[in-house]
């Protein structure tokens, strides 16, 4: 039974169809020209792809300079999903956007006005129709630009990915330019209490006082043989010498004490000041190119044959079910009228 009603509904639609075929031929027929016509006005878009893998991020002193007992990172070995994921947040920043709209005149090449107060705004909407960065499930990135001309893609593309160097520079630079800054205040005021102290001592050695604990046992041994052998003249010498010990001891030994401390400090703040300094004027890549864009001269947009199939189509169904419903509605109508038609005989 229910097979039986769908073949009826099948051939009633058919029905249909054949009884509107001109209607619908018409429609579906107009809408293939428009649809052609539209297609050869659209401009001809290319795409360039870039693949890029990211690498591990660490310092380049750590990375490179600093000795690490046999546990020290490869700075070779390929990035993992974190390393992924900040490089895909670098790509997407702003700051590339703009960057690469400068230094290509995007503004001009996809007719954005750059003076508009919503430019950005445009651009944004624009770069996120002809841009577009992907991560593989290689962990790699694979980074997608359209454009009008196959050249100007490819520079795009390529273009981008030097920029997520500069940018990823720039951003660790403002943090190793601040701890270079901390590192070097802190390493030139070491030397220069190291030069301080020392210039105290010197003036301390001038006034006799070489080594505190080396000539107090000189001197009290000497005293002691003077005393011994009734040497007066030995005996005034070597006090006068040991109340000098007496008068300045206590501040070489301080001055001395200071001054192995900051000798100690010296080689720990001379390693962190010359790693603060390579991590400031040096950095390494954040991504290892895997294939850089070349220009594609086969069109990637649009592919006309798929807008006027759709097109075509949607113009076909569209149109059929215009007409069932103007058939529903005609057939609705038609059973009130013989209802209030009935009603009326009755009522006579």
């Amino acid at each position: 039974m229910l097979g039986s009603d769908f073949n009826d509904s099948s051939i009633s639609l058919l029905a249909k169809i054949y009884k509107w075929r001109k209607h619908i031929l018409i429609v579906t027929a107009s809408a293939a020209i428009i649809s052609i016509i539209a297609s050869f006005l659209i401009a001809p878009q290319y795409r360039s792809t870039a693949i890029v893998f990211p690498s591990r991020s660490f310092s380049v002193s750590k990375l490179i300079i600093e000795q690490n007992n046999g546990n020290q990172e490869d700075y070779m070995e390929l990035g993992d999903e974190d390393d992924a994921e900040k490089l895909l947040q670098i790509l997407n920043s702003e700051e590339i956007r703009t960057k690469a709209a400068d230094r290509y005149n995007l503004w001009s090449n996809w007719k954005i006005d750059k003076t508009d107060k919503y430019a950005n705004h445009y651009l944004r909407l624009k770069w996120d129709e002809m841009v577009s960065f992907k991560r593989t499930d290689y962990v790699s990135i694979r980074i997608d630009v359209y454009d009008y001309f196959a050249y100007r893609a490819a520079e795009i593309a390529n273009g981008i990915v030097d920029l997520a160097d500069s940018v990823k520079t720039r951003m660790t630079k403002e943090v190793a330019d601040k701890a270079l800054a901390i590192v070097a205040d802190e390493y030139a005021n070491t030397i220069k209490r190291m030069n301080e102290l020392e210039d105290s001592l010197q003036v301390l050695r001038q006034l006799g006082v070489l080594d505190y604990k080396e000539q107090v046992q000189a001197y009290s041994k000497s005293y002691a043989k003077a005393v011994e052998k009734g040497d007066n003249a030995a005996m005034k010498r070597l006090e006068s010498k040991m109340d000098t010990l007496k008068k300045y001891g206590g501040a070489y030994q301080h001055i001395n004490e200071n001054l192995k401390k900051y000798r100690f400090k010296y080689p720990v703040i001379k390693g962190k000041y010359d790693e603060a300094l390579v991590n400031s004027q040096k950095s390494l890549p954040f991504k290892f190119v895997v294939d850089r864009a070349t220009p594609n001269e086969k069109k990637a947009k649009p592919v006309r044959w798929l807008i006027v199939t759709i097109s075509t189509l949607s113009a076909f169904f569209l149109s059929l079910m215009f007409l069932l419903g103007i058939d529903r509605y005609k057939s609705f109508k038609k059973k009130i009228e013989e209802h209030l038609n009935s009603q009326k005989q009755q009522e006579s």
